[in-house]
């Protein structure tokens, strides 16, 4: 009778496990919807606030001004305070951040004030998920449920760049906001049903952890990590090869494939998303190569390289067929996928009691990369541009000369591997 009780506590344990992963991953794929939301809906948002493309850019990149150093409070306060207490307050505050830009002043200001709420709460979003698969999943379940919630980030990216040109062509870009503020509204309820009180063997872990580390050593970890030119390397290097989806999928991608190619924005908003498709495939794909073989470094080489090229081939060939633009920013998302193995290497190149430090540490220097070209990408095409035409439209030698950044950057991100270090033999011969 007692193993039976045990094996139905772990079943329904089981099912729990599944249900709060399910209600934490909801939030996330929100989160990366309304990431890519103002990409979908660039030429309209900067019409109606009559700002040059830098401005729209500074604006929309303060997502990642705040997203990126909320990675280290996000660690500390998830591992004090538990996913429940710290999770809902981060889906209300990105469902605020959506409905303030409809509050009635025609200000970039107030659009600003928007993301710096979305990324607030945001910040939240991947590590919320996965602190609570450590919570009620075995350790040999992890790396299937990171996959896992990578893919369905990336779905909430995809659907965004296809469902959101049609809504906003019907509707308005407006009422698209004020949807996705009730779509926010909504992840806070499944959170609050889904994601049960902390349990107790996390509980006796949290008061292990104040009993070891005083608040005022809350930042030894990340002291010690930020200290290592290996996760400086790291982050560089993850947010030079996620920078084609920050800079091109996230922003500028829509708005260069209806000006170089004349799509309509349904259109456009379809071959962007492929990026998307190409890491919803590659990370996983890559991470389980990266596993069997223990070719981590190698594979950066190849992943800096490979996307150095593509990214020449999509700015120089700027007439291909759509089929083949389709299949060339497939690959970029897939040749870039092997970004995830930054952060295995960030663990392995610190210390075991920092682990989560230099997870948080490698991911805040790899979103504030993107919040850095964002504008950049704007201040060029400002330059290239008058006055007059800047605030609206870039023809598309414009846009091939300012989105050059990305081959130019990721070529440099082909030399820092360089820098890294070489992994040991014989840890490569016993992963295999």
């Amino acid at each position: 009778m007692s193993s039976y009780k045990t094996g139905m506590r772990r079943r329904a344990n089981r099912y729990i496990a599944w249900i709060v992963w399910g209600a934490a991953a909801f939030f996330y794929f929100f989160e990366l919807f309304v990431r890519v939301m103002p990409g979908t809906m660039l030429q309209r948002m900067q019409a109606h606030y009559e700002v040059s493309s830098v401005t729209f850019g500074v604006a929309s990149g303060i997502y990642y001004y705040i997203y990126a150093p909320m990675q280290i409070f996000a660690g500390i306060l998830l591992d004090r305070l538990g996913g429940r207490h710290v999770m809902l307050p981060a889906s209300i505050i990105v469902a605020l951040g959506c409905a303030c830009i409809l509050l009635p002043w025609n200000s970039i200001g107030l659009f600003a004030m928007s993301r710096l709420l979305t990324g607030f709460g945001s910040a939240f979003g991947f590590i919320g998920v996965m602190y609570l698969a450590t919570v009620w999943f075995h350790s040999e379940r992890l790396s299937f449920v990171s996959g896992l919630t990578t893919a369905i980030g990336f779905l909430g990216a995809i659907l965004a760049l296809e469902w959101i040109p049609h809504l906003a062509n019907s509707y308005s870009w407006q009422n698209c906001w004020l949807g996705a503020s009730i779509f926010g509204i909504l992840a806070f309820i499944i959170l609050y049903i889904c994601i049960p009180p902390t349990p107790i063997w996390e509980r006796e872990r949290q008061k292990a952890h104040f009993e070891e580390f005083a608040p005022s050593h809350a930042f030894t970890g990340f002291l010690t990590v930020i200290r290592n030119k290996q996760t400086w390397l790291l982050g560089i290097i993850g947010g030079i090869l996620y920078m084609p989806t920050t800079v091109f999928g996230d922003l500028w991608g829509k708005d260069y494939v209806e000006t170089v190619y004349y799509l309509s924005p349904e259109e456009s908003g379809l071959v962007v998303s492929m990026i998307y498709w190409g890491w919803l495939i590659g990370a996983p794909f890559w991470g389980y190569f990266s596993d069997r073989t223990g070719q981590k470094r190698s594979l950066l080489f190849l992943s800096t390289l490979g996307a150095s090229v593509l990214l020449f081939i999509l700015i120089a060939w700027s007439n291909m067929p759509i089929p083949s633009l389709k299949a060339c920013l497939f690959l970029i998302g897939f040749i870039s996928a092997p970004q995830v193995i930054c952060f295995v290497l960030g663990m392995e190149r610190n210390a075991a009691n920092a682990k989560a430090s230099a997870i948080a540490t490698v991911n805040m220097l790899i979103m504030l990369v993107g919040g850095i070209l964002q504008p950049v990408v704007g201040w060029i095409l400002d330059y290239l541009c008058d006055k007059e035409s800047a605030l609206h439209y870039h023809c598309a030698s414009d846009f091939e000369w300012a989105l050059s950044v990305m081959p130019i950057a990721t070529l440099i991100g082909f030399f820092l591997v360089f820098g890294l270090h070489r992994e040991s033999k014989r840890k490569a011969r016993r992963i295999k």
